[in-house]
């Protein structure tokens, strides 16, 4: 049994169908075929049932695959030990995101690459539910996100630092505006707001919970990016955590009022897995930043 036959199974397995993982693994029909036929001899059962135009897992291979793919993860976690012992000279490192995480995560990314020039950074930038699945499909090394009022046994979470979800606004629309900002009072502003699911809305949905407010909604989006651009240049204001408009000038946060309001900025890894070096290496740095932005705000 090789792991590349462990590999085209799994592929095949995933996308029930071998022209689609030829594709996926850059490799010909005719050889992803011969070696799965082969590895099914060596078991002495059918792992896949084939007609002219579907491949699905047979009982057999219903079975096999989640022990297919873990022996594939774990080939894969001795190849990052291995790297490891290079002093961080190669490898990767893979950093999911939510925007609020913006202005530590560049400044610890430049620490980072100027003390490690040759480990390759990976960084994606997402929701917390695509990071969450990331993290479980272990797609991430770590993942900076505020932490979830649903918690998943499956990972691990670390306090950063405590935010507040804040009024946001040019300065001159907030001039008379009371700090901190009474539930009731958000009714009276223009707003633009993240989709709920987002992890700003929905602590915003969970303070309004018990309070009889309408808000005055004017746009809906699902990037940060625009919604703070848009509050930049109109009337409009928005809602989410004062760490997303840390380095912005222009731009005033003021705390809401409600105990609910408070947030928890964590990184996350996927519990129980192996940690590599440069993962270690960046949260230190992250922490230390972190320290350093607290002393000096």
């Amino acid at each position: 049994m090789e792991l590349r036959q462990l590999r085209y199974f799994v592929e095949v397995g995933r996308l029930k169908s071998y022209s689609l993982a030829s594709k996926s693994l850059y490799i010909t029909q005719s050889t992803i075929s011969q070696q799965i036929r082969k590895l099914e001899e060596e078991l002495g059962v059918e792992l896949l049932t084939r007609d002219t135009r579907h491949v699905t897992l047979s009982d057999y291979g219903d079975q096999f695959l989640p022990h297919a793919i873990k022996v594939i993860e774990d080939a894969q976690m001795c190849s990052d030990i291995i790297h490891d012992v290079k002093d961080l000279n190669t490898g990767s490192l893979t950093i999911g995101s939510t925007y609020s995480f913006g202005p530590l995560l560049r400044q610890s990314v430049r620490d980072f690459y100027r003390l490690y020039p040759h480990v390759r950074l990976h960084l994606v930038s997402a929701s917390w539910a695509e990071l969450q699945k990331k993290l479980l499909d272990r797609e991430l090394d770590i993942a900076l996100a505020y932490k979830s009022s649903v918690s998943d046994d499956r990972i691990d979470s670390r306090l950063l630092f405590e935010n507040r979800l804040c009024l946001i606004g040019r300065k001159d629309e907030l001039k008379n505006c009371e700090s901190p900002v009474p539930v009731s009072a958000l009714s009276r502003y223009p707003l633009a707001l993240p989709f709920k699911g987002l992890q700003a809305r929905d602590m915003l949905e969970s303070v309004l919970f018990a309070h009889d407010v309408d808000l005055d909604i004017r746009l809906e989006n699902n990037s940060i990016h625009a919604i703070l651009d848009l509050v930049r240049s109109s009337p409009l204001l928005t809602i989410l955590s004062g760490e997303a408009v840390q380095d912005i000038r222009e731009l005033k946060a003021i705390p809401i009022d409600h105990p609910e309001s408070r947030m928890q900025g964590c990184f996350h890894f996927l519990k129980g897995g192996y940690q590599k070096k440069a993962t270690r290496a960046f949260i230190d740095i992250l922490t230390e930043n972190n320290r350093f932005k607290n002393i000096l705000g």
